[in-house]
């Protein structure tokens, strides 16, 4: 076989480095007269109808939590008089549903939004760009130094190759959704309840398998613009490690290209390179990273985030189980001797069969996520494309 890979959610992300690179920097968060500022996560696209703005207040940097503003009144409207009104779905999440009738390549569209205290906002107008097919997306095998450089870390490394042309535009960021295989350790075999002990007469494996989707964070930005063609080959995309169980059965991921505007581009960018120097705070202050959004009467004030709309093509990659990584550091389950006395008060208690320090078998208990894969955030229902290739 040819072997062809953020941090925390965006949401999270820009309280942080925005508190780090707007204002002053404390290194316990809790710099005096804190005062949250409002962040808005928003980007209109063509892949799909209902589409999601996101509003929030930020955090301090040592509580980096989610805090959602409601009852705000939310429209995008374009260079044309139309608009589109959101509604609030749950808490600071507004949805609203774009036909494809109001967006269209070429033309210009904007946020506008009213919060609940009458504070009133508007981000700068954002071209719609056109965006080509994505020409392919592959990985190889991968070893990578570690700060032990008698240990390397393997694992796939994921490419793409972009192919433009004179109708394309320049600056691009590509989004990626995984979903993995993974098992549980043990099937269900036997269990205590309420009401007793059970002993199956099969093994139950109906949670065995399990299927997890996730979005990555990391940022992925590419400008063509001072290249000699519109076109780039074996960018660089995620790595995936041997650590887990991500790549041991079957891997997929969903590669999303976005178009974008040079002023969205410069957003992007910067935010990625704040979340490489992240790493190192005392190496090199995070720049300013300056989005498009103002209040409408107060242009001194500071809003974080920043209103784009995109073209978006996508493709789907599947990995089969990469037998040529070892897996040796994958975590798996190991059962526990009954104790003299009383069991813990868990229930349902799963046993599994385990073999002591001398070789011999023993029926002990383990927890209940090594035999319910569903309580490590996945789903035990196959996705539809799972077996296509």
């Amino acid at each position: 076989m040819k072997l062809q890979k953020l941090i925390i959610p965006f949401i999270l992300i820009l309280p942080m480095v925005f508190a780090s690179c707007i204002d002053r920097f404390y290194m316990n968060g809790s710099g005096t007269g804190f005062t949250p500022k409002l962040v808005i996560e928003g980007i209109i696209t063509t892949d799909g109808e209902m589409q999601e703005i996101v509003i929030s207040e930020s955090a301090p940097t040592d509580k980096p939590e989610f805090s959602p503003l409601s009852g705000c009144n939310v429209r995008v409207e374009d260079d044309h008089g139309n608009s589109i009104s959101f509604h609030e779905s749950i808490a600071g999440h507004y949805r609203g549903i774009i036909n494809r009738n109001f967006i269209n390549v070429g033309s210009h569209y904007r946020l506008t939004l009213q919060i609940p205290d009458g504070k009133q906002y508007k981000s700068n107008y954002e071209e719609l760009m056109p965006c080509p097919e994505i020409d392919s997306v592959y990985y190889e095998l991968k070893s990578k130094p570690t700060k032990d450089s008698e240990v390397p870390e393997n694992g796939l490394q994921f490419y793409i190759d972009y192919k433009g042309n004179q109708n394309s535009g320049h600056y691009y960021r590509w989004k990626q959704v995984e979903t993995y295989e993974y098992h549980s350790t043990w099937p269900i075999t036997r269990y205590m309840d309420q009401y007793g002990e059970h002993q199956l007469r099969r093994a139950d494996y109906s949670f065995f398998t399990c299927y997890k989707t996730e979005e990555l964070r990391d940022i992925f930005t590419l400008s063509t613009l001072r290249l000699t063609q519109n076109s780039y080959k074996r960018y660089a995309l995620h790595f995936v490690n041997d650590h887990t169980q991500r790549l041991m059965h079957k891997y997929s991921v969903l590669v999303k290209q976005y178009s974008l505007t040079e002023s969205a581009y410069n957003f992007w960018n910067n935010l990625r390179k704040n979340n490489k120097e992240a790493d190192d705070l005392f190496e090199k202050q995070p720049a300013m990273v300056k989005g498009n959004i103002y209040n409408v009467n107060d242009s001194s004030e500071v809003v974080l985030g920043y209103f784009g709309v995109s073209s978006v093509s996508a493709k789907r990659i599947i990995v089969p189980g990469v037998s040529e990584l070892a897996f040796s550091e994958v975590h798996y389950c190991t059962v526990t001797p009954p104790p003299e006395g009383p069991l813990p008060e868990e229930r349902p208690l799963y046993w599994a069969q385990g073999i002591d320090q001398y070789g011999e078998p023993f029926w002990g208990y383990g927890d209940s996520e090594c035999f319910i894969c569903t309580l490590l955030g996945g789903t035990t229902q196959k996705p539809p494309y799972w077996d296509k290739q």
